[in-house]
Order: C-alpha cells, then sequence, then structure tokens
C-alpha cells in the first residue's frame, strides 16, 4: 500500500502551510493527538513543504527520538533503524519503534544527550537550507533533565531553527514546556471518512470498510497494519483453522497446538486474521445465493469452496459474526487470548456443522 496515499487532516495541514507562504514561523510546534491519528505523517509532510525537500535525511534535520540508556557509541546504531521506520511506519506507536530495535521490555527516553547533540547542530552554520529543523518525536519520553536543557533554548531561541515535537500525551508533557510551544490538537480521523476514504482507494466493500475502522478504532496504526497482512498467509492459517473445526472431535489436540501458536502472535495479527475470517464468511454468505460471485482471495485447488459454502445460511453467519466481533474487540483487554480463541473455534464448530457434544 501506497503510505503517501492516506487521508489526512486537510484543514490543519493548510494551517500548516500558511505558516511557510507567510513566513510566520513560530519557534516550537507541537502536534498533539493520539495514537493512530497521523500527526506524525502531518509533520513530516510540513516540513518537506516548508524546506522544499522530497528526503528528510538531511544535515540540517535532525531528529530525536526515545533510545535505551546505552553507551553514545552504541546509540548511534539506531539512526539507521530509525531512517527505515521513519519511511515504513509513519503512523507506528512508541511500541513499534521499540520492536523494531528489539527493546521492547526496556524504558526508551530522550536523553540529555540526545538534546546536546541536536543543540551543537543548531549552532552551526546552515547546511544549504532556509531552515534548521529539529524534530522531538514522542515528547512526553524526554528525560527531565533534557527538558530543562531545551527550555533554556526555547526562551532564547536561534534564528531560522525551527522545533517541531510530535507528542500523544499532553498529561506527560512538562507544562512549562508546553507553555512555550503552539499547540495544534489532532483527533482521530472520523470513521465516516476513513469509511469513505477505504471504498475509494481500496476498492473494499462497504462491509468490510467498516469491520476495518470497527476495530481498528479510528487508529491508522492498526488499519495500516490490515491492508499490509499478506493475504496468502491469512488463506492458509483460514483454511487450516476450518479442516480442524469440520473434524474437531478428532483434532482437538491440533486445535490446542495450533492454538498456542495463535496465542504467540501480537494483537495486530491476531486482529487481521480474525478479521480476515469475517470477510470470508460474509463472501461464503454472498456466494450461497448468487453462484457467480467469485471469492477474491482463494485460489487453491486443494480447497473445495463449494463444499464449504453448502453449511453456511443467514442465521449461521449472522452469529459467527457477532462471537467473532466481540473477540476482536475485547483483544486489547485479553490477557490469555489463548482461551477465549478456543471458546470462539468450538462455538463455530457447533454452528457451523451442527455438533453438540465432543
Amino acid at each position: 500500500m501506497n503510505i503517501e496515499s492516506f487521508i489526512e487532516h486537510e484543514k490543519t495541514k493548510g494551517e500548516l502551510y500558511n505558516f511557510c507562504k507567510f513566513n510566520r514561523l513560530p519557534t516550537g510546534i507541537l502536534l498533539l493527538g493520539p495514537e493512530g491519528c497521523g500527526n506524525f505523517k502531518l509533520g513530516i509532510k510540513f516540513i518537506k513543504k516548508l524546506l522544499k525537500i522530497d528526503i528528510l535525511a538531511h544535515p540540517d534535520i535532525h531528529f530525536l527520538f526515545p533510545l535505551p540508556n546505552l553507551p553514545k557509541q552504541k546509540s548511534n546504531y539506531f539512526y539507521n533503524k530509525w531512517h527505515n521506520f521513519l519511511v515504513n511506519q509513519p503512523y507506528g506507536s512508541l511500541l513499534d519503534w521499540k520492536k523494531t530495535i528489539h527493546y521492547e521490555n526496556k524504558d526508551c527516553k530522550i536523553s540529555l544527550e540526545q538534546v546536546e547533540e541536536a543543540l551543537k547542530m543548531i549552532n552551526l552554520k546552515s547546511y544549504e537550507l532556509s531552515h534548521k529543523v529539529v524534530i522531538f518525536w514522542m515528547l512526553e519520553h524526554l528525560n527531565i533533565n533534557a527538558g530543562n536543557k531545551l527550555l533554556n533554548v526555547l526562551d532564547s531561541p536561534p534564528k531560522r531553527v525551527l522545533f517541531l515535537f510530535i507528542g500523544e500525551n499532553e498529561k506527560l508533557i512538562l507544562p512549562t514546556l508546553k507553555s512555550r510551544l503552539l499547540i495544534i490538537n489532532l483527533k482521530l480521523i472520523s470513521n465516516k471518512m476513513i469509511e469513505k476514504y477505504l471504498i475509494r482507494k481500496f476498492n473494499l466493500s462497504q462491509t468490510k470498510a467498516q469491520n476495518i475502522v470497527s476495530v481498528s478504532e479510528c487508529n491508522l496504526n492498526t488499519i495500516f497494519k490490515i491492508l499490509n497482512n499478506n493475504k496468502n498467509y491469512l488463506n492458509i492459517n483460514f483454511i487450516f483453522w476450518m479442516r480442524m473445526l469440520f473434524n474437531l472431535k478428532n483434532k482437538i489436540d491440533s486445535l490446542l497446538r495450533w492454538g498456542s501458536k495463535i496465542n504467540s502472535w501480537n494483537r495486530d495479527k491476531n486482529k487481521s486474521f480474525l478479521l480476515f475470517s469475517l470477510e470470508i464468511f460474509r463472501i461464503a454468505h454472498r456466494y450461497k445465493y448468487d453462484k457467480n460471485y467469485i471469492n477474491p482471495f482463494f485460489d487453491y485447488k486443494n480447497f473445495n469452496w463449494k463444499q464449504f459454502c453448502r453449511y453456511i445460511n443467514t442465521k449461521k453467519v449472522s452469529r459467527i459474526n457477532h462471537l467473532i466481533s466481540d473477540v476482536i474487540k475485547g483483544i486489547d483487554r485479553y490477557y490469555f487470548f489463548l482461551f477465549h480463541f478456543l471458546d470462539l473455534s468450538f462455538n463455530i464448530n457447533k454452528i457451523l456443522f451442527n455438533t453438540q457434544n465432543l
């Protein structure tokens, strides 16, 4: 999927672009909004517009982002990782970043050393751009000492230097720091706007677009992951699941082993798989009443699509959709996903194949 094509906050983008047009830049701007609202992506586009460049890997642009507490010579290793993250996951969360650098269980902060390095950069003569830019990603994870250092600079800012801050949790940002910034609050993009965009841009059915929005709760980070999932991989797992459920009495051990594998997936992967399963049941129901409708996902010769659809009817699909939707919506709350997935499997087995007791 082309990241550049994703929807944005057009009104706010216009306001930011006016800063460039009328040369009325404040010293510091904070784009504040919840995960998945697109504030980081919006900031990136604003900087590109301001500096009239296409890429942000430039000596006049400096990024600061949370890092584990490591010696300086080791922290340099993360900068290549960061630029890949910047390109591939502009809607990514802090957890996504920590997974990228394999520090999921470590505390990460923007350190005093990072801030001091950025301040050295802005005191040098500009390489070629109209402004020097310092971008802080996840401002709420700024070390207190680093924050105090930054306050002094914002009180007497150098000329032609812009500080751009990206943050999610206003309560965790130093009040003294916020008071010196122009704060632009962003909300999640509305569900109706995302639905229309998904239908138009990705040729999705209205039902699938609504399911994606419902599961993601309008979080662009989650939507991006769902749309980029490998459909072939999802096909294989769905077929494997249905085959076990068809003969579950003899395959309970296999279901338990496979369920443990599913349990090891991350939450986004679990959501994508169950959302895909919802879509397959919807397609099977449509095929039941329209034999000319072709399943856009399955092309496996060893899976009998027509035979599978014989077990489908309106009442069954309605009950299955309700069960799967409940599990999807509860994934973020479940501590032990395996139990709920197994319960879902037993219920679908009973609904589809009319088994009473195993």
